[in-house]
């Protein structure tokens, strides 16, 4: 079981992250970086390399890669390049294919997550990450559950909306 951690235990580079975005946050493009949706052509051949390696190393050491990318403000993904998007969401699809063992969970499609989740476009404030968390923690035990179900083929969650499992639980909702 994973320790559940209290606000005051999170903190990132030693500065407390429990900030809520205010509205001049959202309307400016703080947590919005230079590079974002930038293409880098000279080293996407070797990135995939670098990823299939990894996976092929976590495969022969019987270990289940779990790849995720984090939530995000809406205004974050509008500005992102949709054909650097596509890409790179076709690149994750050919290596779940490849090393059947990894899944990808992308945090940019749920649906729940509000502006008092983030401490600024890019990186989730304290609450954000709990919650990421939480939602990270029960997938993790649902692909366990169903793995010792005989259920090992994890490709099947690349796709998986991961709130169609229940985690109302850990939000009082």
């Amino acid at each position: 079981m994973l320790k559940k951690f209290s606000t005051e235990e999170i903190n990132i580079n030693g500065v407390k992250s429990d900030k809520i975005m205010t509205q001049e946050d959202i309307n400016s493009n703080v947590g919005m970086s230079s590079w974002i949706g930038k293409s880098y052509p000279e080293t996407r051949d070797e990135n995939v390399k670098i990823l299939d390696d990894y996976l092929t190393l976590c495969e022969t050491n019987n270990i289940r890669p779990i790849m995720f990318m984090v939530p995000v403000t809406e205004k974050y993904m509008a500005k992102f390049n949709k054909q650097l998007l596509e890409e790179f969401y076709l690149l994750v699809e050919q290596a779940c294919q490849k090393h059947l063992t990894a899944c990808f969970i992308d945090g940019w499609k749920l649906k729940d997550f509000t502006y008092d989740d983030f401490y600024n476009h890019g990186h989730l404030n304290v609450h954000g990450a709990a919650k990421f968390s939480a939602y990270l923690n029960d997938f993790i035990e649902e692909l366990e559950f169903n793995y010792y179900k005989g259920e090992n083929n994890f490709y099947n969650y690349m796709n998986y909306s991961i709130e169609e499992l229940d985690f109302r639980n850990h939000f009082g909702a």
